[in-house]
């Protein structure tokens, strides 16, 4: 991959973070790249087959998995983390909705931002009406690590309160019954 130029490379880790979102042009704008030079990258990647699509703003994809994978992995963390950032104001920007933005403020730091709880908590939302409540309670709990102002703090608490638990967890504390060939009946 580092053979194939910067830009390539830049390009890679960009549709490695954005995944199935990955628009040539959304990774353009998050790899840094300008449209000529996306496209020349672009180019020596499905060359390499290590991308195909890109054509007519089709997804790009990676020609394998395993691909993908790897060249995921070979992002250093702290610019895989500067990434997610950038996908996150990307895809938003695009107006892809806060699902999507969300899917990479879960792989960035706090910082105290609002406007990042906000897309969570919508997130959040979206989620609960598609009925996911566990990828609701994953934005939600990012949510209070960001961490949100007094305010929006007891209305995140309250809407995390509301998120149905996991199958799982809701009857952990509940003590099982006993088979019947247990307790002596059959």
């Amino acid at each position: 991959l580092e053979r194939l130029g910067a830009s390539a490379v830049r390009l890679a880790w960009a549709a490695a973070v954005l995944g199935a979102e990955a628009a040539p042009s959304l990774a353009a704008d998050v790899a840094a790249l300008e449209p000529g030079e996306a496209a020349e990258a672009r180019a020596r990647l499905t060359a390499a087959r290590v991308l195909t699509g890109g054509e007519e703003e089709r997804p790009l994809r990676f020609s394998h998995p395993l691909t993908a994978t790897a060249v995921h992995r070979s992002i250093p963390p702290a610019l895989r983390v500067a990434f997610h950032g950038q996908a996150a104001a990307v895809v938003a920007g695009a107006g892809c909705g806060p699902k999507a933005a969300a899917r990479h403020l879960l792989e960035v730091h706090p910082e105290g931002d609002p406007a990042v709880v906000a897309t969570l908590r919508e997130a959040a939302a979206e989620y609960l009406r598609a009925g996911a409540p566990e990828a609701a309670r994953r934005c939600l709990e990012r949510a209070l690590r960001e961490p949100p102002g007094p305010r929006e703090r007891a209305a995140v608490l309250h809407e995390l309160d509301r998120c149905p638990l996991p199958a799982r967890l809701a009857t952990a504390g509940r003590p099982r019954a006993a088979p019947a060939r247990a307790l002596g009946r059959r």
